[in-house]
Order: structure tokens, then sequence, then C-alpha cells
């Protein structure tokens, strides 16, 4: 599975979530032998306030994990840490807080170095590939060579409805639309998962109609007009499917369109699916 944000990115958070929860340790500890020293240390409002500090902390960290993991693995891990078996000595509520507080700490950490590792790293491309989404999840165990003998020249001969309507069963959406010329996109949906998180995702969908074998710009309305209506669509996720291949000089369209809106920063990427990667979903799935 990968991660929810890059690896650096998380890297860089459960460090500065470590350090902080040291900061925080060092200044309660501080704070306990200073009140000790003085005689006004008080059991039962200095270890409130000392329990408040620590599960702030925690709380914290609980947040950045979900932002982080795809799953709940990693929270469950540091709520029930390994604390051995052993004795404390002095004030015993007080010491017993800082011992396991220690611990969750060890935990995180532990976290950051041997969990982190066995993710995936979020592409930091603007472009996606099938095997990025989580609702295309199967369609990993199906490699080009298993779908070779349904593919004529890169091209799969299915109308581009019942591509639309095998997508449409594959990411649970009830509702079937039907195609006409001045459509924004011919498909909208939010059941789009990638990284575990639901994107607003628009298709743009093309099937054997357009009469060539490879699709271009001119082949998206006049002038590339359906491509410009697409991303007019209120999503982050841009999808542009062929039954068969695609040109470089449509991609490149769609690639410069995603940077205009990263510079307007939002959070955008885009799908390619030409025949191949069509006929590899559609065959994961059953759908074909």
């Amino acid at each position: 599975m990968m991660l929810k944000v890059s690896m650096a990115s998380a890297n860089e958070s459960l460090i500065a979530l470590v350090n902080r929860g040291y900061a925080v340790l060092g200044s309660i500890k501080k704070d306990y032998l200073v009140k000790k020293a003085s005689g006004s240390y008080n059991e039962d409002v200095d270890n409130l306030q000392y329990e408040e500090q620590m599960n702030q902390w925690g709380t914290e960290v609980i947040t950045e994990l979900t932002h982080i993991f795809p799953t709940e693995l990693e929270s469950n891990l540091f709520l029930n840490p390994e604390i051995p078996f052993g004795a404390v000595s002095g004030d015993y509520k007080y010491q017993s807080m800082v011992s396991r507080f220690g611990h969750f700490l060890r935990g995180l950490e532990k976290i950051r170095q041997t969990s982190l590792p066995q993710y995936t790293d979020l592409p930091i491309q603007d472009r996606l590939y099938v095997e990025h989404i989580d609702s295309f999840q199967k369609v990993r165990d199906i490699n080009p060579a298993m779908v070779a003998d349904l593919l004529k020249n890169g091209f799969l001969n299915l109308s581009e409805d019942q591509v639309q309507l095998a997508l449409e069963q594959i990411l649970g959406v009830s509702f079937h639309k039907k195609d006409w010329g001045g459509e924004v996109n011919d498909l909208y949906t939010a059941n789009v998962v990638v990284n575990g998180t639901r994107r607003a995702t628009a298709f743009l969908l093309k099937g054997p109609g357009i009469g060539k074998k490879e699709m271009t710009i001119a082949d998206c309305g006049k002038n590339g007009d359906q491509v410009v209506r697409l991303f007019t669509t209120p999503a982050d996720l841009f999808v542009v499917q062929y039954v068969g291949p695609i040109a470089d000089m449509l991609i490149k369209d769609v690639q410069g369109k995603i940077a205009e809106l990263r510079a307007q920063s939002r959070t955008s990427h885009f799908l390619i699916i030409d025949g191949q990667d069509t006929a590899r979903v559609l065959h994961a799935y059953g759908k074909l």
C-alpha cells in the first residue's frame, strides 16, 4: 500500500513529533524537580497538568499518523506500546506516567524507523498510473502480457458505453450518465480512492467511434474543447481514457492543464488510461 503523503514529508513530520514529545517530557521533568525541591509539588494538581500535556501530544500523534498511513495499523501500534514489567520508585503515579510516556515516545520512533519503509512512497509526479489507484488495486496483478490477446495494435474493441458501464460498476457508481455532445465530463464521481483517500474524479471517455487507432487533441471536440471542459469540473483527479493509444501531444496538453491548477495551489493529478490499461482494469474485475 501507498502512503497518503510523500515518504520525505512523513519522515519529517514523525521526527518533529518525536522531538516535540521529548521536549514535553523534558519540560515535565524539569517542572517536577523544581517543585519537589521547593516543596510545592502537589500530586493531584501537577500530575493532572502533566497528563494533559502528554495527552495533547498523543492526540497530535494520532492525527498525524492518520494523515500519513493508509490504515489504522500504525495508530493502533502507537496506542498499544510494548511496556515491560518493572517497579518504579519515588512518587509512584508521576514515575509511572513518565515511564509510560517514554514507551510511547520509543514506540513512535520505532514506527518511523520500521513501519514507514514498508510502504510505497506517494508518487510526487503529477501523473498517476492505474496501479496507483486503490479502487483499481486488482490491476496490480494483471501485467500487459495477460491482456495482449485482447488487443490489436493496442486497440480494444469495446464501445465507450461498455467501458463507462464497466467503470461505473467497478467504482460503485449507481447512476449511468448518458453521453451527449456538450457534457463537461463523461463520468464524475467521488468514489475513486487513492492512498486511502477519496478523490473527486472527472473522466473523459472515448470509444472506437472517433475512427482512429490513436486519439489526438482533435478527437476531443472542436480544438480540444472537451479537454478544456473537463478541467472546469470541481475535481482534483482528471482521467483521460481511450480504447487505443493516446497521442503524446494530448498527454502533454493534459499535463500542462494540471500544471496550471497546481500553480493555483490546487492539489491535482491526472491519469491516462489507454487501450492496454483499459483492458487490464476491465480484465482484473471480470468485465471482459
